[in-house]
């Protein structure tokens, strides 16, 4: 039942209202009171839904914010997962923000929290988010664990949804508190890696005493100008190209194709050293001794290439 009063309010909000704008809209509380008995559903305190039916995505994040009040905004997780990033799984938990003069609770699928750092609305129908980068980096900072952390924020950053210098300025502007995993995912992000498994490996290749500074995803070029395949990881002075053959991150046929493609990379006289990501992840201590190994017997050769690598900037 959809009252003809509160008929464009309840088109906006995708059939959702509040008892208050139920009011305004000319209906008593009997008529609200009958309702909820037999058609609608009251799915937050003072929350109305005039279909008995499951709340969609949408559904349940105006319903969220009309509970949190008018100041709120979606953050976090569900704010990120809105902006489209496929590595913010909010969990089934709708996170809210709201000014520090309003207070924190929990309530069944909704997380509000107040925050001391003022925020600006974005506007997406009827739902009002924080803008792209605070929800990157609040839901870096609750991420279950650090491979999360760095999954949201290189997907952010690699889809041009955010920038690292917007990242970063957010972060500190945030505090100490919970900063050190988002903090961790950006520097991955800055130093070049598309991946999880690639921050990874820049990680351990860091730890090494031996091996120089490893370019991740440089820009390959033959000297005729031919771009190839860039490589996850590569060694300029010998011309090494490292690969992190990964299914999750590179699926389907673009699995098979960066596969196949290691082989332009050959034919041009580059030495690639694949690796799996389970390695990198599982036995590190081995890994970083065999990309040791590779990179002494590439210098120990002397052989060139007529590749030309450029280090990739990213902003």
């Amino acid at each position: 039942m959809r009252p003809t009063a509160v008929a464009p309010l309840l088109e906006r909000q995708r059939d959702l209202m509040t008892y208050a704008q139920a009011r305004e809209g000319g209906l008593t509380d009997a008529a609200i009171r009958w309702a909820v008995s037999r058609h609608w559903h009251v799915v937050l305190p003072r929350v109305l839904h005039v279909v008995r039916a499951p709340l969609s995505r949408e559904q349940r994040l105006i319903a969220a914010l009309l509970y949190a009040g008018d100041d709120a905004a979606i953050g976090g997780l569900s704010a990120a997962s809105w902006y489209g990033l496929r590595h913010a799984d909010d969990g089934g938990v709708v996170r809210v923000l709201v000014p520090r003069t309003s207070r924190s609770r929990d309530l069944r699928w909704v997380r509000v929290r107040r925050t001391r750092v003022p925020y600006e609305h974005r506007v997406s129908g009827a739902i009002r988010l924080v803008p792209p980068e605070r929800a990157v980096v609040d839901a870096a900072r609750e991420a279950q664990g650090p491979e999360r952390a760095e999954g949201l924020v290189i997907e952010a950053v690699q889809r041009r949804i955010v920038r690292l210098d917007d990242l970063a300025s957010m972060n500190s502007l945030l505090g100490l508190r919970w900063s050190a995993l988002a903090e961790r995912a950006i520097r991955s992000a800055a130093g070049g890696a598309w991946s999880v498994p690639e921050a990874g490996l820049y990680r351990l290749v860091s730890r090494s005493a031996t091996l120089p500074e490893m370019w991740c995803n440089p820009v390959l070029k033959t000297s005729g100008g031919l771009r190839l395949l860039s490589p996850d990881g590569w060694f300029d002075d010998v011309g090494l190209a490292v690969m992190v053959h990964s299914r999750t991150w590179h699926d389907g046929q673009r699995w098979d194709g960066t596969v196949e493609r290691d082989g332009d990379l050959v034919a041009h006289d580059v030495r690639v050293l694949p690796l799996a990501p389970t390695s990198i992840e599982r036995e590190p201590a081995r890994v970083l001794a065999r990309i040791e190994q590779t990179y002494r017997a590439a210098l120990r050769s002397g052989r060139t290439t007529d590749v030309v690598a450029t280090r990739q900037t990213v902003r």
